[in-house]
């Protein structure tokens, strides 16, 4: 049985997980371009480079920038990055509420050695200790995020998130 995320159209969805565990292929299949900000296309935008983490704050700050230009707009906006820290995902909680948004999140659990395989295989490789750190701060999220008031949250595993299916509802 497939694995239905719902969310209204007005919603401000992160994508929360370790780098290798497939979030941007998830977004690719579910969710418009127009929709996805990832913070790595960001990070080229500033600086030409994806893997430059010299400008981590301009590269947030040009996310959060676009999210708010689309939730001006109404728009359905995900959050293609990490999310791994309560920080970070208050941030944006704050951000949806200034826009009268509903918050989601998609938690990717996927093991730590697929998301490792799936590392290697990529054109851009992240480094497999900050693949490993990540991680462990996922294990953290988990027991976690359910306590943070997020409107609609799912998580998938590697059973479940093949089958997942994405569905916008209309305001």
């Amino acid at each position: 049985m497939a694995a239905e995320l719902i969310f209204p159209e007005q919603t401000l969805i992160l994508m929360c997980s370790a780098p290798g565990c497939g979030k941007s292929t998830f977004t690719k299949r579910h969710f418009l371009p127009t929709q996805v900000i990832s913070s790595d296309e960001c990070r080229a935008m500033v600086c030409d480079d994806m893997e430059d983490m010299s400008v981590h704050e301009e590269t947030f700050s040009l996310v959060r920038h676009i999210a708010r230009l689309r939730m001006g707009l109404g728009k359905l906006t995900v959050i293609d990055t990490t999310s791994l820290t309560r920080n970070v995902r208050s941030q944006y909680q704050r951000l949806a509420e200034e826009y009268g948004f509903s918050t989601g999140i998609i938690l990717l659990d996927i093991p730590l050695e697929t998301c490792l395989e799936q590392n290697r295989r990529r054109n851009r490789q992240v480094d497999p200790d900050v693949i490993r750190a990540f991680h462990q701060s996922l294990q953290k999220t988990k027991k976690t995020v359910r306590e943070e008031g997020f409107d609609h949250l799912y998580f998938l595993d590697e059973h479940t998130l093949p089958k997942a299916r994405v569905t916008i509802r209309g305001t």
